[in-house]
């Protein structure tokens, strides 16, 4: 698989996700995580995780 392919994959795959649709603790979480983790945010990890599983297979 192309990166390219890999990218639109991985998008796809995130776009599924609705963070906003999220419980109020834990969103409450992701902003302590992504104030806590300044470069490394919620989203990509999240999106390093879907990789990961993407490149396994």
């Amino acid at each position: 698989m192309d990166k390219y392919k890999t990218k639109m994959t991985i998008n796809k795959w995130f776009s599924y996700i609705k963070l906003e649709q999220l419980s109020l603790d834990s969103r409450q979480a992701i902003e302590q995580f992504d104030r806590y983790a300044k470069k490394l945010t919620f989203k990509k990890v999240i999106k390093l995780f879907l990789y990961a599983i993407n490149d396994e297979t």
